[in-house]
């Protein structure tokens, strides 16, 4: 099967042909024509404006792109009917001079249902530009039918037609400024008027911190061997036809999964990571979790064949797609209590003027539910899992990364037994095989790199933590192999690779550019931009140098990591 094209890549190769024909194209989603976002717009000097949206999917569905849409507060207390709505349409009212096009692969399936766009396009005035990619790598852009016809130009030879073609110079730029209003009196109704319905993401920047890779959203659409791959395929397709924000988004079909085994997945970040981001610093965690989850349940339904009996059955509840999505989308649920001393310090220190050196008076202490509430226990059980034996130097690690760091995989995992266990005596039963909820918990309980650094030997020696260069040199699991424990294995290599709208910081950007399985190989690309991206490239180099010497894939994982103002690149095999 052809590799898909990531959406960067046919933007470059449009402005490439369009830069060929004489055009001149802004950048990528210029902030100038914000709150849409644009990814091609060109102009050249005859005045000429050509604006293209991409589509990357290789089963393009009419209904996903062109869809009746309803508006209830208009001028008319009826409200109003779009039919055929689509992007490509907004953007013909957006920019009425220009030709309005769609970039669409050439690996796009040729079925019904594409044909049935065609039409529609054909039938809405927008143009079909095609994007292939010869044998040796270069690509290529040539224009399909139908052929575009600007908005004021099809207004214009309407009246045309009205008037048998006998409209004077004068009167037909006075019909062009009346033609130019009613058009801007369109992108009002359909941009700005209160509450607009017709909004969707891949027309206009959604009001909230933090958005999910495009790149992995269109990876859903390609399941094909996982249990609960339609529930993934829905979500994918109407991600772009929802205007709801990520967050409701994400959590909404975390739910939906969760719900196929009896269990109610926790809601706790819905309050409580709210008041994490008052911290500018703050990296998401929740979007983050969700991410995480979408990375490697493409890379399980590519390996599915491979790697769904290692361990694992085939009944549901004891697959290996139901350990992941635990383990993915619980990992970092504790991290607020690792957080919380910090920030309820800086809270009393600015609300009652402390000093820094200043007792926290709201620091949380958990040794009294540990004993209380059986998670002495649930570490025992832990213990067994990791194949620890018990001794003074891993009971001392144990009890500083719980009680005094409060480290919030070791907690997620043991609060994931505790969780499953209450879920079950309140007549709850949950349908997860014993061997899925040990290799969950396996994977949130190391998959930090406090953790699973010190367990394999390979943390850097610190003199102010005499319990962890103990308890490192016992080296407890010196590698972790994708063949004999993919769940460990692909929470921490996604864990590492995810970045894309972690930060708050609008002038640095991460992006998975590329995410793609070819030849036994699963190859992701990550990119940073923005004033910082320097810091963020070696910074990220670093982290995937330190995960390289702890994960082994038999190099079927290559990464490659990229500073996108300097373009320099570096890659790794896994």
């Amino acid at each position: 099967m052809d590799e898909l094209f990531s959406k960067s890549e046919m933007i470059e190769a449009v402005q490439k042909y369009l830069q060929h024909k004489g055009f001149n194209p802004r950048s990528a989603y210029d902030p100038i024509f914000e709150p849409a976002r644009v990814p091609v717009f060109a102009s050249n000097k005859k005045d000429q404006e050509i604006f293209v949206d991409i589509i990357t999917e290789r089963n393009i569905e009419n209904d996903a792109y062109f869809k009746d849409r309803r508006i209830g507060r208009s001028t008319s207390a009826k409200g109003l009917t779009i039919r055929n709505a689509s992007s490509a349409q907004f953007f013909r009212h957006y920019f009425p001079n220009a030709q309005i096009f769609w970039a669409i692969p050439k690996y796009a399936e040729r079925d019904e249902k594409f044909d049935l766009f065609v039409k529609n396009c054909e039938k809405e005035h927008i143009g079909l530009l095609e994007v292939s990619k010869t044998n040796k790598g270069i690509f290529e852009v040539s224009e399909k039918e139908p052929i575009p016809v600007p908005l004021i130009k099809e207004r214009i030879d309407f009246f045309e037609r009205s008037f048998d073609g006998k409209l004077t110079v004068d009167l037909t730029e006075k019909i062009k400024n009346i033609i130019n209003r009613w058009s801007q009196e369109d992108l009002s109704y359909l941009v700005f008027y209160p509450e607009p319905k017709y909004l969707a993401p891949d027309i206009s920047i959604m009001d909230q911190d933090w958005n999910i890779s495009r790149e992995l959203i269109n990876k859903m659409g390609e399941l094909k061997n996982i249990s609960y791959k339609d529930d993934l395929i829905k979500f994918s397709k109407q991600y772009y036809i929802t205007a709801d924000d990520d967050y409701n988004r994400a959590l909404q079909i975390t739910e939906t999964l969760w719900e196929k085994y009896g269990l109610e997945f926790p809601k706790l970040h819905r309050d409580f990571e709210q008041i994490l981001k008052l911290n500018p610093k703050y990296r998401d965690h929740f979007l983050h979790s969700f991410q995480v989850f979408l990375y490697g349940i493409y890379v399980i339904d590519e390996m599915y064949d491979k790697i769904s009996e290692l361990d694992f059955g085939k009944e549901a509840g004891d697959r290996i797609e139901d350990s992941w999505l635990i383990a993915a989308t619980y990992h970092d649920f504790n991290y607020m209590i690792q957080k919380f001393d910090e920030w309820t310090k800086n809270f009393f220190i600015s609300a009652l003027y402390l000093n820094k050196e200043d007792k926290n008076p709201a620091s949380i202490h958990l040794s009294e539910s540990y004993v209380k509430r059986g998670y002495m226990f649930k570490t025992k059980i832990l213990t067994k899992i990791l194949a620890m034996k018990i001794d003074d130097v891993v009971l001392d690690f144990l009890y500083d990364r719980i009680l005094e760091k409060k480290n919030h995989g070791i907690i997620s995992g043991l609060s994931l037994l505790k969780y499953l266990e209450n879920n079950n005596n309140n007549n709850n039963n949950n349908k997860l095989s014993d061997r899925v909820i040990s290799s969950a918990c396996k994977a949130i309980s190391i998959h930090d790199k406090n953790i699973w650094e010190y367990l394999s030997g390979i943390a850097k020696d610190s003199e102010v933590d005499e319990v962890g260069n103990k308890f490192k040199n016992l080296k407890v699991i010196e590698r972790i192999h994708f063949k004999e424990d993919p769940i460990s294995f692909l929470l921490i290599i996604a864990d590492s690779i995810q970045e894309e709208g972690r930060t708050k910081v609008s002038s640095n950007k991460a992006e998975l550019q590329k995410l793609y399985f070819n030849e036994d190989k699963i190859y992701s690309e990550i990119s940073f931009s923005g004033e910082n991206s320097g810091d963020a490239f070696r910074w990220k180099i670093e982290e995937i140098s330190q995960v390289k010497r702890f994960l082994s894939g038999d190099e079927r994982f290559y990464v490659n990591i990229i500073d996108a103002d300097s373009h320099e690149q570096h890659g790794f095999s896994i």
